[in-house]
């Protein structure tokens, strides 16, 4: 594709499409054709200029004249290659600019000569055009195509040198007489004016040509009268393009916006019609066609904008293009060259930390190992409509990349591909994805579609039946970017997707506005749980994070504090270690969070109740370093179990034991800074006997209150269990058996070694089997668990420790072992320890 092409691209915004672009220029002719129903439709032309002719019915027929009778026979390989309707679709769906052809070649004249135009041919639904349907346009070239030829002054074809409608200079004339008054004035501050009325083809529709010939006349008068008094050269270009070389002065700029403003507000006030000026500072090295150019584009950047609509030409704008035309030439190079490739971001069960999953994430590596940036490529493609070919490259590498590891016998996960709004709108996904899956011979399950939720707001019934059509051929589809601004209850149980993904965006937020991500968050993951659809939370960085996303019952991440992107030569040998993989996958959870409306309910509410549900809770008011109990319950009361209680709940700090007391204040500190989770940690306190009681402590805090900082609570007294742990740890030489505790806390399960005797047969010490334990690798050595390895929960091998159980497993020798196990719940008063564990091995 050539850098001109790229020049005239570069000139349309990213917010309207090619269509509003070249609808909006001074084209010679416009027509509409539909290659499927064989029509052809005008819709403008200049009038006297090219040889016309009596040209039968329909595009074929309109085809056939022109090139028997229009084009020069030199030139009729380029244009049966552009506008032939055999093969036409084709041609213009494999371009390399997507719906998007051009040509040049030459016309014949009224007059029997010849000129060159510019053939542009525009279709696609990102365009706005049916399926069949595509629009040209013709622009007349000869003076470029003179000036790269050298011979302009020889072969410029003349028509009138001035308009007769509008009274001023035509194309070739203004020229000619701008480039004689720079001449005569060279020290002048030259400018460079592009003219245009924003929607004029709506205003000749909505009041008539007639009137629009008026305004164009008026305009004319308008420019006239700079020509006579600020030595200025006035030129109409066609349609509702108009130029003006004059010295820059804004004063007198914005005169002439007002007075090309008025014949418009003659017949209309609506702002949709106001004139849009575009200037440019003439440099000796630029051509005067190439300011005309600039100053096109600046004037594009003011429509649109109601508020300004003269606008100087911005260089650094313009340098922002060109660095496009570049990314864009290069990855054309990219992609034959074959340096588009993907890294791969792990998608992690929080509560094993294992593997269920990964996204494939697009990178381009140059051949001189040049990484350029996704934030910088993938944007401009998306805006030239370049973005499917980069999917598509994607999705074909991916595929290929799970053949491999089939055929090697390696383990692998289900990857995620992204699909975008165009590739739903321009491209057969469903029969694609069916062709890649029997090509590679995939299971369907190896292949994951990610659509982002602003496609569904786009066209919900094409999203909804594609999403449906994936489905039914086994794929899992995702919805990405879930909660950016479309999300609802019926939007996701219309859609029917498998798996929702949710950006952590919610909790990356200031001071102020935490309270509301945390209720945005917490109403998306109940929403998606009350239709039984697992989440993914996406950009997950740090512990409290993790910790927050666990409290409101997210079981999955994806983000830097489990693993970043990595390369396939780092994701393959690490999801072939040893229990890494979590075969289940995703797994959906019905909503299990519990509302604090639960507990307010009239019909179970009472004081006693609520009390006996919320445990041993107390406030606590914060100020200096002292600390106050300010109020408790009675489960409170009872668990602290001492006589001079009421002396207590001042100071508390005065009953910790030396050093306690910046522990105390520290984790008041932190649930400060944290108020998503709070902070937890073990304090000691004297009783009257100077013995030591044991509490597992959770701060939450509440806000200023008395000149203090105000706190709630939850004390659980564990004084138990730590002189047991501390026997056990004593008499541990002395058995030969394991012996440990399971733990539960927070609906999350861990094992704790205090003695271990089974060293020699299991091959393993202690820590190193209390690892195995808590990482979920135990269970794969189980050799006849009669289901046990099977559970969908990692607490279900807790459920079969109640009293006594016998199982087969493999040693690190790969010797299979007997092993007995029975729990004691000594524990089952205290909430969050649930069992003693004695391991024994069978002889």
């Amino acid at each position: 594709m050539s850098n001109d092409l790229f020049k005239l691209l570069s000139q349309f915004s990213g917010r309207v499409s090619l269509l509003d672009y070249f609808d909006q220029s001074s084209c010679d002719e416009m027509a509409e054709i539909n290659i499927k129903n064989d029509t052809y439709k005008h819709i403008y032309h200049v009038i006297g200029k090219y040889a016309t002719g009596n040209a039968p019915e329909g595009y074929r027929g309109i085809y056939q004249f022109a090139r028997d009778n229009v084009v020069h026979p030199d030139d009729l390989e380029a244009y049966c290659d552009l506008m032939d309707p055999e093969g036409f679709e084709e041609r213009m769906a494999h371009a390399p600019f997507p719906n998007f052809r051009s040509a040049e070649f030459r016309y014949r004249l009224q007059n029997g000569q010849w000129r060159y135009v510019a053939q542009y041919v525009v279709g696609g639904a990102e365009n706005g055009l049916a399926p069949g349907t595509y629009r040209f346009y013709v622009f007349d070239v000869q003076n470029r195509v003179n000036r790269q030829s050298g011979k302009e002054n020889a072969q410029t074809i003349i028509f009138d040198q001035v308009n007769s409608l509008t009274g001023l200079n035509t194309e070739h004339a203004f020229y000619r007489l701008a480039e004689d008054a720079i001449a005569q004035h060279p020290d002048y501050p030259w400018c460079m004016l592009f003219i245009d009325i924003e929607h004029f083809r709506l205003f000749d529709d909505w009041y008539g040509r007639d009137k629009g010939d008026l305004v164009l006349k008026g305009i004319g008068e308008a420019l006239r009268h700079y020509e006579k008094t600020h030595n200025a050269v006035a030129g109409y270009f066609g349609f509702d393009d108009f130029a003006l070389l004059l010295p820059f002065d804004m004063t007198v700029i914005q005169q002439i916006y007002e007075d090309v403003r008025a014949p418009i507000l003659s017949f209309s006030y609506l702002v949709g019609f106001l004139p849009a000026i575009g200037i440019y500072k003439l440099e000796k090295s630029v051509h005067l066609t190439e300011a005309f150019d600039r100053a096109s584009i600046a004037s594009s950047h003011a429509k649109g904008d109601i508020k300004n609509r003269i606008r100087l030409f911005d260089s650094r704008r313009h340098l922002l293009h060109e660095r496009e035309y570049t990314i864009l030439t290069d990855f054309i190079s990219a992609l034959e060259d074959d340096e588009i490739t993907f890294f791969l971001q792990p998608q992690v069960r929080i509560s094993s930390r294992q593997i269920v999953g990964a996204e494939s994430l697009v990178r381009w590596v140059k051949k001189n190992g040049e990484i350029v940036s996704p934030g910088v490529f993938v944007p401009i493609l998306e805006k030239y409509g370049f973005i499917s070919d980069l999917d598509k490259r994607v999705w074909e590498k991916v595929c290929a990349f799970q053949r491999e590891q089939l055929d090697k016998g390696l383990k692998t996960v289900p990857i995620s591909v992204n699909v975008s709004q165009v590739d739903i709108f321009m491209l057969d996904l469903p029969k694609l994805f069916g062709n890649l899956l029997r090509r590679y011979k995939l299971p369907p399950n190896l292949l994951k579609i990610e659509i982002t939720e602003s496609a569904y707001a786009s066209n919900a019934t094409l999203v909804r039946n594609v999403v449906a059509a994936l489905r039914k051929k086994g794929l899992l589809v995702f919805m990405d970017d879930f909660g950016s601004g479309y999300s609802s209850l019926n939007m996701l149980s219309g859609l029917n997707v498998d798996v929702i993904k949710l950006d952590a965006q919610f909790i990356n937020v200031n001071e102020e506005e935490k309270a509301k991500g945390v209720h945005i968050l917490e109403s998306i993951v109940n929403m998606t749980k009350s239709l039984a659809i697992p989440i993914i939370v996406e950009g997950a960085e740090t512990k409290r994070q993790i910790d927050f996303l666990v409290g409101i019952g997210c079981r999955y991440v994806q983000g830097y504090y489990f693993y970043k992107p990595m390369p396939v030569a780092d994701f393959v040998p690490l999801i072939n270690q040893e229990g890494i993989i979590d075969d289940r996958g995703i797994i959906a959870k019905l909503n299990e969070q519990m509302r604090i409306r639960e507990f307010l309910d009239q019909n179970v509410f009472s004081d006693s109740m609520l009390n006996s549900l919320l445990g041993p809770v107390a406030f606590y008011l914060l100020h200096d370093e002292d600390v106050d109990i300010i109020r408790f319950n009675q489960q409170f009361y009872e668990s602290v179990n001492v006589p001079d209680f009421q002396q207590r709940l001042e100071g508390i700090q005065r009953f910790l034991p030396e050093g306690e007391h910046q522990i105390l204040l520290q984790l008041l500190h932190q649930a400060m800074e944290d108020r998503y989770n709070g902070a937890k940690g073990l304090l000691h306190f004297y009783k009257t006997d100077m013995s030591l009681t044991s509490y597992n402590m959770h701060f939450f805090y509440l806000g200023e209150q008395e000149g203090g900082h105000r706190f709630y609570g939850s004390a659980e007294n564990i004084t138990k269990y730590t002189d047991l742990l501390q026997q056990l740890h004593y008499i541990g030489g002395f058995f030969t058996d394991t012996i440990g505790f399971l733990k539960r806390i927070e609906g999350k399960t861990e094992f704790t070694i205090a003695a271990h005797g089974l060293e020699n047969a299991f091959g393993l010490s202690k820590d190193e089997f209390e690892k195995e334990l808590n990482t979920g690798k135990f269970y794969t050595r189980i050799i006849n668990s009669d289901g046990l390895g099977e559970q969908q929960d990692e607490v279900a091998f807790a459920n079969h420790v109640s009293f006594f159980y016998t199982f087969k497993v493999r040693n690190t020798k790969d010797e299979i072992l007997t092993i007995s196990m029975k729990g004691d719940p000594i524990f089952d008063k205290l909430s969050n320890y649930s069992y003693i564990l004695v391991f024994h091995q069978e002889k």
